[in-house]
């Protein structure tokens, strides 16, 4: 789904609504905050951070406490869905994952005031213009969500009737075989205070000598 939220004009200093905080595609693994900041460039092979774009050409938006319940690939520990803070889903497991949480004590989401505006910015730069020339897809991130001091938890689901499912923390337990299980999911520990969980990524398209923001791409440049 694509993000939304609204251009806020660059004079205003007022604290910023938590209600405007976009929908974030949910990174497969959390990355160190430093790893990967707003406004940076990204392919399949390569990524870039231009340094042509200041501060005030971002927002931030803080909130205390945090929840998200998230799908994540057995097989690899991969996150590959996201559900917001709910505590009923109606939504089953999908054949090959598990359920499991988020929990944060602070999330900050920094957004671009004018994304449009600020990849203009970008292509006036003499390096970002040229690695984005030699990209076959080139996407610019516009937003991303970070988290302070996160978990990162197992969860089951609780058939509660009428297609809806009880998320349920666990706190240590047996899996299928009735073996003892870490509550705890597997994510590699980031070394950061800070986790960068989700981002929203545009395409960039250029057109002649110029360029502008496309669809939305997802994640997948963290796969």
């Amino acid at each position: 789904m694509a993000a939304k939220y609204s251009r806020r004009p660059s004079h205003l200093s007022e604290p910023l609504s938590p209600s405007i905080i976009p929908e974030l595609a949910i990174l497969p693994q959390p990355l160190p905050a430093a790893d990967l900041p707003c406004g940076q460039l990204v392919s399949k092979t390569s990524k870039h951070n231009p340094t042509t774009l200041e501060d005030r050409d971002f927002d931030d938006i803080g909130t205390r406490w945090y929840k998200d319940v998230i799908f994540f690939n057995i097989e690899d520990g991969r996150f590959v869905e996201s559900f917001g803070g709910t505590h009923l889903l109606q939504k089953p497991l999908d054949k090959g994952t598990e359920a499991g949480t988020i929990e944060a004590e602070e999330q900050r989401v920094r957004i671009l005031k004018d994304a449009e505006a600020a990849v203009k910015k970008v292509w006036q730069d003499k390096t970002a213009k040229k690695w984005i020339e030699e990209q076959d897809e080139a996407g610019f991130v516009v937003a991303l969500r970070q988290l302070s001091n996160a978990s990162y938890k197992r969860a089951r689901l609780h058939d509660v009737g009428n297609g809806n499912f009880e998320v349920v923390r666990d706190v240590g337990g047996e899996d299928k075989s009735g073996k003892r299980r870490d509550s705890t999911l597997g994510v590699k520990n980031t070394d950061s205070k800070w986790d960068t969980v989700g981002v929203v990524v545009r395409k960039i398209v250029v057109e002649g000598d110029d360029v502008k923001l496309g669809e939305e791409l997802g994640a997948s440049y963290w796969n």
